[in-house]
């Protein structure tokens, strides 16, 4: 009998997860990847003072090198790797990016004008642009829904490691420089101490590429092959009204958090004369253990409220950080080192916090075939509209509240409370969204 005219409904077989012992394994090396990539990201923070005094620059340019040119390539390529991300390898995708990021941080080292610091921090931006929708596509076909939200944040952990890298050791290998310790070493030793300190850091992107090498391509899941479905686009279009709302409150966090990262360090030797060696040590252990102590109790609350509640209650853990930031950036009004040190640490804690609520929660709202593309969406909104306006946001204020003086402190806590504000007032109104959609 003749099958023409007839299709099939034969339910598509999902592939077993992957063994735990190989996901954990993909994780950690998540955790690694974005750890490196946050520390050649923030690292030029830490040198912002020698940068600076070296290149006759301003902390309005200083800010469009930090922040503006690596995001503008960022948030160009990052839509560009989500839809790679949903159809390619994605493995090697991570590969080219880690090589281009790694590259770009080394070339910034060696720069020897402001559009060459600019051109290689834009380079940092379009590697490291591979890594976020890619990872997080990954770690969906390697954990299932209620086993997601650690998992995401145990790789969100790099963000927090690779930050406390950049501000600790790079502190002390500046101070190291300085002494004049790698003088010795060819070549590295004829450049100035801050040039020799991201040079050495940058070169450890390499030692990820074996690491990525490793694994092979995971099965994709709940990938149907139908000829009628809508684009892509158009299922995330569907969903404007809700994933808008998820974008937008990580992106006020991204804004704040990128913001008060950048800036932290100079508020400390400015305003508090803390030495370079003692702010960065300070801050680097005030972001390990108060970020990654975030980043797990994020995954924990979002996968438990998962349980109760489904993607309401995870929702819910974002208006509960943004609460606990605003009351965080309150403590900068207090006119003392400990109160500026305490609120940083506290405000790490309640941001990771959120930002594994945000990521979670956007997760559940996509599909598979989806998945790359809206993380892609979130990162461009979080690194343009959060690296690219959060370290000049702050820079611009200070230049207008100061008037010749140093008012970094009032700068940063604006610029906090508009955030906080803001990401509160998305997650409740989506929460009262996804409530309807579940009533229906």
């Amino acid at each position: 009998m003749s099958n023409s005219g007839i299709t099939s409904t034969a339910p598509v077989v999902e592939p077993p997860w992957p063994q735990p012992r190989l996901a954990a394994a993909f994780t950690l090396v998540m955790l690694l990847a974005a750890t490196v990539s946050f520390v050649h990201r923030f690292l030029p923070a830490v040198m912002v003072d020698p940068i600076k005094a070296e290149m006759h620059i301003t902390d309005v340019q200083f800010s469009l090198i930090q922040g503006t040119a690596f995001s503008l390539l960022y948030v160009v390529a990052s839509l560009a790797c989500g839809f790679l991300a949903d159809r390619t390898v994605r493995r090697n995708l991570m590969v080219g990016g880690v090589v281009t990021w790694t590259v770009g941080t080394m070339l910034f080292g060696m720069a020897t004008s402001f559009e060459g610091l600019l051109a290689s921090r834009a380079m940092v931006g379009l590697g490291e642009a591979t890594l976020g929708p890619a990872s997080i596509s990954m770690l969906c076909d390697y954990f299932p829904p209620h086993r997601r939200g650690r998992a995401i944040a145990v790789s969100f952990f790099g963000a927090t490691l690779g930050s406390s890298l950049a501000f600790a050791a790079g502190g002390w290998l500046l101070d190291a420089a300085q002494a004049g310790q790698f003088a010795a070493l060819p070549w590295l030793g004829t450049l100035t101490p801050w040039r020799q300190v991201v040079v050495m850091m940058g070169a450890t992107g390499f030692l990820l590429v074996p690491a990525l090498l490793s694994f092979a391509e995971p099965a994709r899941r709940g990938w149907s092959n139908s000829s009628t479905r809508s684009s892509p686009v158009a299922d995330l279009w569907a969903l404007r009204d809700r994933l808008g709302l998820v974008i937008l409150a990580g992106a006020c966090v991204a804004l704040a958090d990128f913001g008060y990262s950048i800036w932290a360090t100079a508020l400390l030797t400015r305003t508090f004369q803390f030495s370079s060696s003692e702010a960065g040590s300070t801050l680097g252990l005030a972001m390990l253990v108060c970020g990654v102590g975030g980043g797990w109790l994020g995954g924990v609350l979002c996968d438990r409220a998962h349980a109760r509640g489904g993607s309401p209650a995870r929702v819910g853990v974002v208006m509960w950080a943004a609460a606990a930031m605003l009351v965080f950036a309150g403590l900068l009004l207090v006119p003392a080192g400990w109160a500026a040190v305490a609120s940083f640490a506290m405000w790490q804690m309640a941001a990771n916090v959120a930002y594994v609520a945000c990521a979670s929660s956007l997760q559940d709202m996509v599909t598979n075939r989806t998945r790359g593309l809206a993380a892609a969406l979130s990162l461009c909104a979080s690194i343009g509209f959060g690296l690219g306006f959060g370290p000049t946001s702050v820079a611009a204020l200070n230049q207008a509240l100061g008037r010749g003086q140093d008012a970094l402190g009032m700068s940063l806590l604006i610029v906090l409370l508009a955030a906080g504000t803001l990401t509160f007032g998305s997650a409740a109104l989506l929460r009262s969204r996804l409530r309807r959609v579940a009533a229906a």
